[in-house]
């Protein structure tokens, strides 16, 4: 009895031993979820300007590409700061990233085009920023659905490798923010640019470097 005590004391220490481990997970889910709280209030509200349906886009892109960062920043984060707990907000944020990329798309869908499939399609194949975010969203909906359980049991040793692809899924949003938007306005850059360092701590010769400094 007294061996299972200490074992569980033991483990739940190791769980909660960053300060703010403990809360971090609930503060995750709440923080992913208020963007689409606050645009439903802001809906309800008519605060969503002259043209409703750009503003949408406009926010749920944003959140959307921020997640996605932030769900990029995890690995990073758990070798610099010797946190291997992090790792589990990993999946909500990839899971919450796909949800307002979802949202994005079919506003862009139901909308702006309202499911007028020709047109869509030819905005898709002409309009190269389109065309770089539907890839990006195609790759986001695959890892979202090979996130599930089953799949992760079915590939095994492939899943690692199919989910590497969340690099170029962030690199092809960085490249669609940048040209959805009107030359000079450097937001998207600020964003690409987190984004490419964080894409660049994957590369073998600067973990290397990094691990022996922490």
């Amino acid at each position: 009895m007294k061996a299972w005590i200490s074992q569980n004391i033991s483990k739940n220490w190791k769980k909660y031993k960053h300060p703010l481990g403990s809360i971090f997970h609930p503060l995750t889910h709440v923080g992913s979820t208020l963007p689409f709280a606050v645009g439903l209030w802001d809906f309800w509200q008519n605060n969503l300007g002259a043209n409703p349906i750009l503003e949408i886009t406009h926010r749920t892109g944003k959140t959307a590409i921020i997640l996605l960062t932030l769900s990029l920043a995890v690995s990073p984060l758990r070798l610099l700061l010797n946190w291997p707990q992090i790792t589990k907000l990993r999946r909500p944020l990839g899971l919450y990233a796909f949800t307002y990329t979802a949202i994005h798309f079919s506003v862009f869908i139901v909308l702006d085009y309202g499911f007028h499939w020709q047109s869509i399609l030819e905005a898709i194949l002409t309009r190269k920023f389109i065309l770089i975010g539907f890839t990006a969203g195609v790759i986001l909906l695959l890892l979202a659905v090979t996130s599930l359980t089953f799949f992760l049991k079915k590939l095994d040793k492939h899943w690692k490798k199919l989910h590497r692809f969340v690099y170029a899924a962030g690199a092809l949003a960085g490249a669609h923010f940048i040209l959805a938007v009107k030359p000079g306005v450097l937001r998207p850059w600020y964003y690409s640019g987190i984004l490419l360092i964080l894409l660049a701590f994957r590369l073998p010769p600067i973990q290397v470097w990094v691990k022996k400094r922490v």
